[in-house]
């Protein structure tokens, strides 16, 4: 009999336990994962969150101006998606076709909790959703982007493949990202094979995911690393003969011109390849990678949509180091990424992080539940040497023999930095990342037009209109 009793003492603390630890188990999960396995966007075959979906109505997406973007309908009992200016958001709100088992993107995905109204949700809050509204209701998500200036964008790029990319220096605000060639997300249910399988990857973000050699928008940076390390250069001459030989390696300027003697500042304002690539030679590998690695050029950009990681090479040669100078050779980055390279020229050395997000309003009561709030991301330069750069770019578009006078506006001062950037899959690309105005900026704006050819002729003459048409309102 004692030894009955203390096995049974000992079951019973056994199942116990087990009953505890269960309780512990589930507890842990309802309160702390429960958000994240339900609304769980990576997993297209998550049949709970599709049967959840089929009950919300998904909430509607807008501009900053709260023009409706993406919204859902209801068609004999079917909940529908509609994006109603399509190839010129696709690559930004994305699509949302989880019920389909096709996935989400883009904002859809980034903020797929908020659209089905699953985030800052009080209990009261929810029963108020279900009292007031026919069916669950999903928050609305108000973007920085602004319509107006994203289909001009699109336009512009229309018959190129590329991307633009806008922003609000100050703030980290994008207020246009355009990729080029794009979809019409709202013809996906019929066309799916045919744009995921498309040989002009239009699914694919050239804005985030495009990697390009920079071209000489990059003298921005060896300019930066001089300053910052080698101040002295500055006040370097330099004769060129139209090219310059490294370790028997011959380098041209473009067009073989010869630009003769020639101080800093000219050339920056003719993009002279030779100056450059001895200016890099005098700086170092060391000093211009360490540069590169402040403007963020050897990692991705946080942002709420897919980006990739910028790639920058091990400088080992003299002739790396040479290439690298003038944005050639392996190092290839996002136009995303330069256009934040430019607006830490034009916020006085701070780079702010980039967002998309400007706040998720309450689908029924209209309080906002989450806002954006800015904040630094990098700052890579000084007050002084941003000082310095930003005259440079002045120059580049307003001098005489500036490569960006295509960039000129009547009344307002533009600063700029063009590039033809070479590569082995045909023409040049054509680059323009500036800002404006000069001495307030209010945008950024980064253009790249895949074999365009000149920058100077094809990209700037595209910022200049993006940037009037901001400024203008």
């Amino acid at each position: 009999m004692p030894n009955l009793k203390h096995n049974i003492k000992i079951l019973f603390w056994v199942f116990s336990a087990l009953f505890f630890s269960l309780i512990a188990y589930l507890t842990y999960f309802q309160i702390y994962e429960r958000d994240k396995l339900i609304t769980s966007s990576y997993s297209i075959y998550n049949k709970r969150l599709i049967e959840e979906e089929k009950k919300i109505l998904r909430g509607s997406i807008l501009d900053r101006n709260g023009i409706v973007l993406a919204k859902s309908v209801e068609v004999d009992g079917v909940q529908k998606r509609e994006y109603l200016d399509g190839p010129a958001f696709a690559h930004v709100i994305g699509y949302s076709r989880r019920i389909y088992q096709q996935g989400n993107t883009g904002i859809e995905k980034a903020y797929d909790r908020e659209l089905l109204g699953m985030v800052g949700n009080d209990p009261m809050t929810i029963l108020r959703k279900l009292i007031l509204a026919r069916k669950k209701v999903g928050d609305n998500v108000y973007l920085t982007i602004d319509k107006a200036l994203q289909d001009l964008a699109y336009k512009e790029m229309e018959g190129k493949k590329g991307a633009v990319v806008a922003l609000n220096p100050k703030t980290g605000e994008i207020l246009a990202m355009v990729s080029t060639p794009s979809y019409d997300p709202n013809t996906l249910g019929e066309n799916w094979e045919e744009i995921m399988t498309s040989s002009e990857h239009v699914v694919l973000n050239r804005a985030t995911q495009g990697l390009y050699p920079p071209g000489s928008t990059f003298k921005i940076i060896t300019t930066a690393a001089a300053l910052t390390y080698k101040p002295e250069l500055y006040d370097k001459t330099f004769n060129c003969k139209g090219y310059i030989i490294v370790d028997g390696d011959r380098i041209n300027d473009f067009g073989g011109i010869a630009h003769g003697i020639e101080d800093f500042k000219q050339a920056f304002y003719r993009s002279c390849n030779s100056f450059f690539i001895q200016l890099g030679l005098d700086l170092g590998s060391e000093n211009l990678q360490t540069m590169a690695y402040a403007f963020g050029l050897n990692k991705g950009v946080p942002l709420e949509i897919d980006t990739v990681k910028n790639q920058f090479p091990p400088l080992e040669k003299r002739t790396s180091l040479a290439e690298t100078s003038i944005g050639q050779g392996e190092m290839l980055v996002t136009p995303l990424s330069m256009a934040l390279v430019a607006s830490a020229v034009a916020n006085d050395g701070v780079m702010m992080k980039p967002h998309l997000m400007k706040y998720v309003v309450d689908s029924i009561s209209g309080a906002v539940i989450e806002k954006s709030t800015p904040s630094q991301y990098l700052n890579p330069i000084s007050k002084k040497v941003a000082y310095t750069i930003k005259q440079l770019m002045i120059g580049a578009v307003n001098d005489k023999e500036g490569t960006g006078k295509a960039a000129q506006i009547s009344g307002v001062t533009v600063a700029g930095k063009t590039g033809t950037a070479e590569n082995p899959h045909g023409a040049p690309h054509a680059w323009f990342v500036g800002f404006a105005p000069a001495e307030n900026p209010q945008i950024v704006v980064s253009v790249i037009v895949e074999n365009g050819g000149q920058g100077g002729k094809v990209a700037a003459p595209i910022a200049r209109d993006i940037i009037r048409a901001y400024l203008s309102k």
